[in-house]
């Protein structure tokens, strides 16, 4: 009888172990000694129909989510997921998206374009062409588009208008699967590290923080929240302290 509720007591101790690496994470952050005074609230979250959800971005209505699997655009309702509006990406292998103010802009890994798309219809109405890189993520602003190149590990401003590379730093994580600007300075996610780090434009990390979920990719900032789809199909709305 004690052998047997010996046992019972051990796999109980090793489910209850095991239990939170199944479960979403609580949004902190184990860099900081003083992680107890910085969390994240996790406000919301919704389901993506990618089924392999990758870039992400915010229009001022509606979220803008990559499907890697079918290379497809899906414009969600950010109060449920509802897909609101669908579009064929205009090049193979699409993986970020960013929106600036006016139209979409889509990169991918196997192409050096990255090309401005009407919102509405996905026309395309400009081509920029970097001559190389594999393009893992998309943000933009102020007037700059913020390129992750995973064949340099290396996070690109690039002139919107002539493509040009107006400087360069490196990424301080493995891979850059999302990048969003808030207004005043960056946001990384690494589905490697399992982080998200707030960075200044010239690349100093500011804060790190563990990820809600298992493997997060694209990034979206909508003027209060930050929006991290993961891996995993859910969407997570984040409150931030400043």
């Amino acid at each position: 009888m004690k052998t047997r509720n010996w046992l019972s007591a051990s796999v109980l101790a090793f489910s209850l172990a095991l239990a939170p690496a199944c479960q979403d994470r609580l949004f902190d952050n184990p860099f900081d000694p003083n992680a107890s005074d910085v969390i994240f609230e996790v406000v919301a979250t919704i389901q993506t129909p990618a089924y392999i959800p990758l870039g992400l971005a915010w229009d001022g209505t509606t979220l803008w989510n990559v499907d890697g699997y079918n290379n497809v655009l899906y414009g969600l309702n950010r109060a449920n997921g509802t897909v609101v509006r669908s579009l064929s990406a205009p090049l193979p292998g699409a993986a970020g998206i960013a929106y600036d103010g006016q139209d979409l802009w889509v990169a991918g890994e196997t192409s050096p374009e990255i090309l401005r798309i009407n919102v509405l219809n996905g026309e395309v109405l400009k081509r920029l062409y970097l001559q190389r890189g594999q393009f893992t993520a998309l943000g933009y602003g102020p007037n700059v588009l913020w390129v992750a190149d995973a064949q340099s590990n290396a996070i690109l401003r690039v002139h919107p208008e002539t493509a040009e590379i107006l400087g360069s730093f490196p990424n301080p994580g493995v891979r850059a699967d999302g990048i969003v600007f808030d207004g005043t300075a960056l946001w990384i996610s690494d589905s490697t590290t399992l982080t998200i780090a707030q960075l200044t434009t010239e690349g100093r990390i500011l804060r790190k923080f563990l990820s809600p979920g298992q493997s997060p990719r694209g990034l979206a900032y909508d003027g209060r929240f930050l929006w991290n789809v993961d891996g995993n199909q859910r969407i997570y709305q984040l409150r931030f302290s400043q």
